[in-house]
């Protein structure tokens, strides 16, 4: 194999399969199967039915062309207070820039699915993924719906069977989950590409048994896509379609949930940080995720613009991706933010080795730095000396793949 043959080879993670699938979770069954939505043939319909109405909470993305499914779901949860029954998913089409047919076909969906299911179409939500601005092929997808229907179970297999439905350019599954005594939180996604901040372009999927208070749902998710799902960065480009989904099919009120909420927002945000790192590994080619963590900002809202703003920096990706402990490209990136008032006292450690402080690079071994950063995790750090912001984003780095798969795949 050539050394650009071996470059443009998109090295997989170590993966270990999670302890516990979406349906393992109490209450909760699950089915993916294949619709031919995909010139593929691999999986294309999934479909999520708890027992009975359960509590759900949601976020979406903030891309104002948010598609027909992100906007029938606000709809829906409007209307049940945050109540349902199922979701129902679709991979290989997006719906979205598809008009009011868009907005009809994912209503059709929700109804199809309260039909088979006996509720009501509001206690349905959807999501879709794929290719935008193409219509849904609705024979198949109601056909696969049925289908779904039909073959909705609980356990691993029927777990794993919901999230190879969920896949699009992923080059692999996305799950984990956190155990505890007597409850769990498990979770799947998707995403490899148009990956940015608020929200990473994805669909995320998570179910606890876990006795949590209803009333503090969405405040608990909206807490841990802080830390992780909205700390993402691959490309810049947020989506039409980024959902995350909590449902939590023994809700409680009272003492009881209250004492369990700790726990439970610790393990929830360990999964989707889990979750957010396997979104961003996955980049369309990245070899690496690289942790950019900045303290000593004004403000926290500040720190994590700056990192973001680094992130963002095709300069710095590349380094990332080059192995290169490029201290001017990351220094320098840094004083293009607007919210830093000075650099003065900047540091700048790569792997825990100081590159940059006193306005001036160290003296390092490059050689023993390069090492160090051919690593699946990175850790650069950037240190100012404004305040006590701090500030955390994950990126992919980027290499010769990513052009690769982009400049083939048509939106």
């Amino acid at each position: 194999m050539t050394d650009l043959a071996h470059r443009l080879h998109h090295p997989l993670p170590e993966l270990v399969p999670a302890s516990k699938t979406l349906a393992d979770i109490d209450g909760l069954r699950a089915a993916g199967v294949r619709a031919g939505i995909k010139a593929s043939g691999n999986p294309d319909v999934g479909l999520l039915v708890a027992n009975g109405l359960v509590d759900v909470a949601a976020v979406f993305t903030q891309n104002r062309f948010a598609a027909a499914p992100v906007l029938v779901c606000r709809e829906h949860l409007k209307k049940s207070g945050g109540r349902a029954r199922a979701i129902v998913v679709n991979s290989g089409n997006a719906n979205a820039c598809t008009g009011d047919d868009g907005l009809q076909n994912a209503r059709i969906m929700c109804a199809d699915v309260a039909k088979l299911v006996g509720c009501a179409p509001e206690h349905v939500l959807v999501a879709s993924t794929g290719v935008i601005g193409v219509p849904l092929p609705m024979a198949k997808i109601r056909a696969g719906i049925i289908e779904s229907f039909q073959s909705l179970d609980a356990g691993e297999r029927a777990g794993r069977a919901f999230l190879s439905a969920i896949q699009t350019t992923d080059a692999y599954p996305k799950e984990a989950a956190e155990v505890a005594d007597d409850w769990s939180v498990a979770g799947v996604c998707k995403g490899a590409g148009m990956i940015a901040p608020n929200m990473a372009t994805m669909l995320a999927f998570l179910a606890t048994d876990a006795p949590v208070n209803a009333c503090n749902l969405q405040a608990l998710l909206a807490a841990a896509a802080t830390a992780s799902f909205n700390a993402v960065h691959v490309d810049s480009h947020a989506s039409t379609n980024d959902s995350l989904f909590l449902i939590a099919t023994r809700g409680e009120s009272g003492h009881r949930a209250h004492g369990v909420e700790p726990g439970f927002f610790l393990a929830l945000e360990r999964t989707c940080r889990r979750l957010a790192w396997l979104i961003a590994r996955d980049g369309e080619g990245a070899t690496k995720v690289t942790t950019i963590k900045v303290s000593g900002a004004s403000s926290h809202e500040a720190a994590q613009a700056i990192a973001r703003r680094v992130a963002e920096s095709a300069l710095v990706r590349t380094a990332l991706f080059g192995n290169d402990p490029n201290w001017g490209r990351f220094v320098s990136q840094v004083g293009n933010a607007k919210e830093v008032a000075s650099v003065a006292g900047l540091r700048c450690r790569v792997q825990g080795i100081t590159v940059f402080e006193n306005d001036s690079p160290t003296t390092f071994d490059r050689a023993a730095a390069s090492q160090a950063m051919a690593k699946e995790d990175v850790l650069l750090e950037l240190e100012l000396t404004e305040g006590a912001g701090e500030g955390v984003i994950l990126t992919s780095d980027l290499g010769y793949r990513y052009v690769e798969v982009n400049a083939e795949y048509t939106s």
